[in-house]
């Protein structure tokens, strides 16, 4: 498959982490039900909280989807001028900023007990990993 495949492919991918960012802030309730439902196996687990509580939740998720959607922003950035016309440096770029995402963020959630969320993650890994591999590939062999 082309160069040009794989840079779409990861284009679709960060455009749907972007949703998924703005989901945070616009449907914090829904994603809160989510969460707890895939981390906790409880979809009313906000219900055992007070108000305060559910309003730092909400706080911490519009934070959240705020910085990823800058992240976002900036890989989209990449994806649509300068990997445009495959470059090693910003192949490097765009993994390094997916490997220490993945590695910190699951680390952490390991560290904290919520192993789920690492697992949750992987999805993500894989979804940009296989395109990265690939242009990987293509960078090393001239295209």
């Amino acid at each position: 498959m082309s160069f040009q495949f794989w840079r779409r492919w990861l284009m679709v991918v960060t455009g749907g982490v972007m949703v998924y960012s703005a989901a945070l802030i616009l449907l914090p309730t829904t994603m809160q039900q989510l969460f707890d439902t895939l981390f906790f196996a409880s979809p009313d687990l906000a219900t055992q909280f007070g108000a305060e509580a559910n309003a730092y939740i909400r706080f911490v998720y519009g934070v959240l989807g705020a910085v990823i959607i800058g992240w976002m922003v900036t890989f989209m950035s990449l994806l649509i001028g300068a990997f445009q016309y495959p470059q090693r440096s910003t192949w490097r770029t765009l993994t390094l900023s997916i490997v220490v995402w993945f590695v910190v963020d699951s680390g952490f959630s390991v560290s904290i007990g919520i192993v789920p969320h690492a697992i949750f993650n992987i999805g993500f890994l894989i979804l940009f990993a296989i395109p990265l591999a690939a242009t990987y590939r293509q960078l090393r062999d001239g295209l």
